[in-house]
């Protein structure tokens, strides 16, 4: 790898700079005090300066947006990559078990690409779509394996009729790489995605529930309700309730 100059060093620090004291912001306040103006008054320089890595509020969030995918991404993949030799259902078990650790250990990150919407921003999906890829095609991966493997069985789901994918939905497909997707390929991912889709957004809503919500003053020992909604929700998905990974014993 050829070493950066001195030049693209100095950006690369500045953009990391902008960055943490953007996440800062957030920490803070939210998004409704995001600046750049801010940020540039505490770094020091002008506020025309600071455009130079930003050229506007959006493009920054986007940025910031990237590295909390990226970061989502990395842990789910790291599951996966210690499960590699299991079965698909204990490797759905592992990626779904990382992604609450990383909602745990990430909840500004976590708040900014599946929290409230900002107002005003529309990420640029070229920009966040293959970060935000990442993660969700492993889950979709993993979870087709099964569906092949006999692992989950479809019959075993409700799946409303027809399936049709959406705006997002063709632009994740498309990023697939695969050119040979026949009509019938089609309505089998279109299944896969309907089940897919109700699991996280059933994950999803634990999260928040957990992390925003009143959850942990209703049931105390949350880690054992997250493993019994998994439970549930691989049951919902198709997979046989005897083969899903039990929780561990506590320590003594």
């Amino acid at each position: 790898m050829t070493p950066l100059s001195r030049r693209a060093e100095k950006r690369q620090d500045m953009v990391a700079e902008i960055k943490d004291r953007a996440r800062a912001q957030l920490a803070d306040g939210g998004a409704g005090e995001l600046s750049l103006r801010a940020i540039a008054r505490d770094m020091r320089m002008s506020s025309a300066a600071i455009y130079r890595y930003f050229d506007s509020q959006s493009a920054l969030i986007d940025a910031l947006c990237v590295d909390a995918y990226t970061s989502w991404s990395d842990a789910v993949e790291a599951a996966y990559e210690q499960h590699r030799d299991d079965d698909p259902t204990a490797q759905w078990w592992a990626i779904a078990q990382a992604a609450r650790q990383w909602a745990l250990s990430s909840s500004e990150e976590f708040a900014l690409i599946f929290g409230t919407p900002i107002p005003g921003h529309h990420a640029v999906e070229s920009a966040t779509g293959p970060a935000a890829a990442r993660a969700m095609h492993i889950f979709a991966g993993v979870y087709a394996t099964a569906v092949l493997t006999g692992a989950a069985d479809l019959r075993r789901c409700f799946i409303p009729e027809p399936v049709q994918f959406g705006e997002l939905g063709r632009y994740l497909l498309s990023m697939s790489g695969s050119e040979t997707i026949t009509d019938s390929d089609t309505q089998q991912l279109s299944k896969v995605a309907a089940v897919g889709n109700n699991a996280w957004a059933s994950i999803l809503g634990f999260l928040i529930t957990e992390l925003w919500g009143n959850l942990p003053r209703l049931i105390t020992n949350v880690d054992d309700l997250y493993h019994a909604h998994l439970c549930t929700v691989m049951v919902g998905m198709g997979f046989d309730p005897d083969t899903i990974p039990a929780r561990r014993p506590r320590e003594e």
